[in-house]
C-alpha cells in the first residue's frame, strides 16, 4: 500500500508540475504573439503615416509648381525619418527587408526631387519641369506604398486570425485541464482511498467475526503491508482457536479432576474400613494358608488403591507451599537414606548402587521441603524400578553462577524411554511400568511442584542406556521476615 500511496502522490505532483509548465508556456506564447501583432500594428501605422506624408508632400509640390506656396519647407525629411524607423524594425533575416530598403531608396530619391522643386526659383521655367518629375516619382511611390500597406494588412489579418485560433485552442485546453483535472484528481484520490479502506474494512469485518466467535474465518486476497497484517491475523486466529480448545480441555480436565477428587475422597473411607476389617480378621481368625494368602492380596490391592487415591488427591487438590530456605544436598541425602531402605532397592544380589556427586558449594534455595522431598522421592523410586540388579543410580548437583540456578540430575542405567513416548511422560495417568505397579501421577505431580517453585524438569535418554532427569531450580535464600 505504501508504494500505491507514493505512486499516487507522484502522479499528483507530476500532474501539477506539467500543468504549471503548460500554463506558463501558453501564457508566454500568447504574450509573444500579442506583442508581435502589436508590433505589426505599429508598422502598419508607420506605413500609413508614410503614405499620408507622401500625399501631403505631393500637395505641397503641386501648390509650389503653381507658385501658390512661397515657403521652402518640404515634407521629405519626415518621410525619410519614418522609413528609417521601418528599416530598423526589420532584421537582416527578414524577407521584407529588401522591399523596405528599396522603398527607402525611392523615398531618398523622391526627397531629392522634392528638395529641387522647393529650391528652384518660382519665376524659373525649371520649376514646372522639376515639379512634374517629382509628382511622377511621388505617384509611383504612393502606388508602391499602398501595395506594401495592402500586403501588410493581409498578412496582419492572417496572423491575427492565426493567433486568435491558437488562443482559442489554448483556452479550450486550459478549460479542459481546469475542468477535467479536479475530476481526475478526485478519481485518483478515490482509487487510493479505496485501496486503503477496502483492506481496512476487510480487517475490521474479520475482527468483528472473530469477536462473534467465528474462529474459522480467514482473511485472503490482501497484498503488501495489509497482506502481512492479514497473515498475522490468520496466525492469531489459528493460535486463538488452539488456545480456546486447550482452555476447553483444561476446563474439562478441571471438572473431571474435581469429580475424581470427590470420588476418591468418598472411596477412600470405605476402603480404609475394609482394610482394617480384613487386617483384624487376619490377626484374630485361624484360617487355611491359602485363604490367608487371598486376604493378604486383597489388603495389598487396597493399599495400592489407597496410594492411587492419595496421589490423585494431591494432584487435584495440591497443598499450598510453605517456602523456606532449603539445602538441596541435605534433602537428597535424606531421600537416598530412605530409598536404600525400600524393599525394591536390594531385592536381589548384588544390590543396586547410588553414586552421589554433590557440589559442596551449592547455595540454598527457597522452597517447600515437603514438596521437594516428594519430587526427589518420586524420581528415585522411578530410577530404582528402572535399574536392573547391580545397576547404578547417579545423583549430581551443580550451580550456574550466571543464571543463579541450582541443577539436580538423576541418571540411571535402565532401558530408557522410547522416543514416541518421551512427550507423554509427564502427562497424568501415563506410566511405562507394568500393570498394577504405577499410578501415572508421580511425574505429573513432580512437574507441577517444580514449576510452582519457578523451575523446570526435563528428561533425556542417555547414550549408553537409561535416562537422566534434570531439575533446575532458582537459587537464593529466603528474605528475613518472609512467611
Amino acid at each position: 500500500m505504501k508504494k500505491k500511496i507514493i505512486f499516487g502522490l507522484a502522479i499528483f505532483a507530476l500532474m501539477f508540475f506539467f500543468g504549471g509548465i503548460y500554463i506558463f508556456k501558453t501564457t508566454e506564447t500568447i504574450i509573444y504573439d500579442l506583442h508581435r501583432i502589436s508590433q505589426m500594428h505599429r508598422i502598419m501605422v508607420l506605413r500609413k503615416d508614410l503614405l499620408l506624408g507622401i500625399k501631403k508632400n505631393q500637395e505641397k509640390i503641386i501648390l509650389r509648381g503653381k507658385c501658390l506656396v512661397q515657403e521652402n519647407s518640404p515634407g521629405a525629411p519626415v518621410m525619410v525619418e519614418i522609413v528609417e524607423r521601418c528599416v530598423r524594425c526589420h532584421t537582416a533575416a527578414s524577407p521584407t527587408r529588401e522591399k523596405v530598403a528599396a522603398l527607402k531608396r525611392e523615398i531618398l530619391a523622391y526627397s531629392v526631387l522634392t528638395q529641387g522643386v522647393f529650391n528652384a526659383d518660382p519665376l524659373s521655367p525649371l520649376l514646372g519641369k522639376r515639379a512634374a518629375v517629382a509628382l511622377g516619382a511621388g505617384d509611383k511611390l504612393i502606388i508602391t506604398t499602398e501595395l506594401i500597406i495592402k500586403a501588410t494588412g493581409k498578412n496582419l489579418e492572417k496572423q491575427e486570425l492565426d493567433v486568435l485560433r491558437k488562443i482559442d485552442r489554448r483556452k479550450i485546453t486550459l478549460f479542459a485541464l481546469i475542468t477535467i483535472g479536479p475530476f481526475f484528481a478526485v478519481g485518483l484520490a478515490f482509487f487510493l482511498i479505496r485501496g486503503l479502506t477496502m483492506p481496512v474494512s476487510s480487517l475490521l469485518d474479520a475482527t468483528r467475526r472473530l469477536k462473534a466467535g467465528d474462529l474459522e474465518h480467514r482473511i485472503v486476497g490482501l497484498q503488501g503491508e495489509f497482506g502481512e497484517v492479514a497473515d498475522s491475523f490468520n496466525e492469531m486466529a489459528t493460535s486463538l482457536k488452539k488456545q480456546m480448545h486447550e482452555m476447553q480441555r483444561t476446563e474439562q480436565m478441571r471438572v473431571c479432576g474435581e469429580m475424581a477428587a470427590g470420588l476418591a475422597h468418598e472411596i477412600r473411607n470405605p476402603l480404609a474400613g475394609m482394610k482394617v476389617t480384613i487386617e483384624v480378621l487376619l490377626s484374630e481368625l485361624t484360617m487355611e494358608p491359602q485363604d490367608r494368602e487371598v486376604l493378604e492380596k486383597v489388603v495389598e490391592q487396597i493399599r495400592h488403591i489407597e496410594l492411587l487415591m492419595k496421589n490423585l488427591l494431591n494432584y487435584a487438590r495440591p497443598i499450598a507451599a510453605r517456602p523456606t530456605s532449603v539445602n538441596v544436598n541435605k534433602l537428597l541425602e535424606q531421600q537416598v537414606y530412605f530409598i536404600t531402605k525400600h524393599p525394591s532397592f536390594c531385592s536381589g544380589n548384588p544390590c543396586k548402587q547410588i553414586i552421589r556427586e554433590l557440589d559442596d558449594r551449592l547455595p540454598e534455595i527457597v522452597g517447600d521441603p515437603q514438596q521437594l522431598q516428594q519430587v526427589f522421592l518420586n524420581l528415585l523410586l522411578n530410577a530404582v524400578d528402572a535399574v536392573p540388579e547391580g545397576g547404578t543410580i547417579r545423583i549430581t548437583t551443580g550451580h550456574d553462577t550466571q543464571a543463579e540456578t541450582v541443577a539436580i540430575e538423576l541418571s540411571n542405567e535402565g532401558k530408557g524411554i522410547p522416543l514416541e513416548l518421551m512427550g507423554k511422560i509427564f502427562n497424568p495417568f501415563f506410566t511405562t511400568k507394568g500393570k498394577g505397579k504405577g499410578t501415572g501421577l508421580g511425574l505429573a505431580v513432580s512437574k507441577r511442584i517444580v514449576e510452582e517453585h519457578g523451575g523446570t524438569i526435563e528428561v533425556r535418554n542417555n547414550a549408553g542406556g537409561g535416562v537422566t532427569f534434570t531439575v533446575v531450580l532458582p537459587a537464593g535464600k529466603q528474605e528475613e521476615g518472609a512467611a
